[in-house]
């Protein structure tokens, strides 16, 4: 196996498993869509298992330095690093929002509704972003709405506090009609999308929480609905 396979493969694995499957569906840029979906992974383990806040902050913050240098004055090595500098160039905003919107959840709980709404506008950001980068900027508001919903259904089931849960839930379903409507070429988002939905229809369960979500995201992947 490649070099270059062997990266990917490994960062593919740093995905939640709701990524992977998001991901089986990219029908073009593979780069750009692991890019995304593997820092996501990684800053969201750098923030739930941290087992001090400060710890957590402290990894995150190594990313938010980089993402303020260009390209050729970061160092290299780390594969995510180096992909996203191939990948992600100039949009660094987007994938700051990010990490920022996961460092919100060190926060002492219970959450206030400020730093659950960075958490959410990160996810925004990447997913507007993404449709900026494919090619479909037509599609930026229901990206926009797919990546919200995303977050929603992560903080409901994150939640510490029934007060961060009620307002995850509350926000989420608000959104969560109609059905995202979105081109091929962000299917990924519209499995995201689409089984945040159907996880905070249902209550805030996981988004693969249960026999029927496989076939689910087959069929968004599929036919994106």
């Amino acid at each position: 196996m490649k070099d270059g396979e062997n990266g990917a493969s490994s960062l593919l694995e740093e995905c939640p498993e709701v990524s992977r499957l998001a991901f089986a569906s990219v029908r073009d840029n593979p780069d750009l869509w692991l890019a995304a979906f593997a820092l996501d992974g990684r800053a969201g383990r750098m923030t739930l298992g941290a087992s001090e806040p400060l710890l957590g902050q402290m990894r995150l913050a190594w990313w938010r330095d980089q993402f303020g240098r260009s390209v050729a004055a970061r160092p290299r090595g780390d594969i995510l690093l180096d992909l996203i500098g191939r990948t992600w160039e100039g949009a660094e905003a987007s994938l700051l929002a990010l990490v920022d919107g996961w460092e919100a959840l060190l926060a002492t709980r219970p959450l206030d509704e400020t730093g659950m709404a960075r958490f959410v506008g990160g996810r925004e950001m990447l997913c507007v972003e993404l449709a900026e980068r494919v090619g479909e900027p037509s599609a930026r508001s229901e990206a926009a709405r797919a990546g919200k919903l995303w977050a929603f259904a992560n903080l409901t089931v994150h939640a510490q506090e029934d007060t961060e849960r009620a307002w995850a839930l509350d926000h989420g379903r608000q959104l969560a009609e109609p059905v995202p409507k979105l081109p091929g070429a962000l299917r990924p988002l519209a499995v995201i999308g689409g089984l945040a939905r159907r996880s905070l229809r249902s209550g805030g369960r996981e988004m693969l929480g249960d026999r029927f979500s496989p076939l689910v995201a087959l069929r968004l992947g599929l036919f994106g609905r």
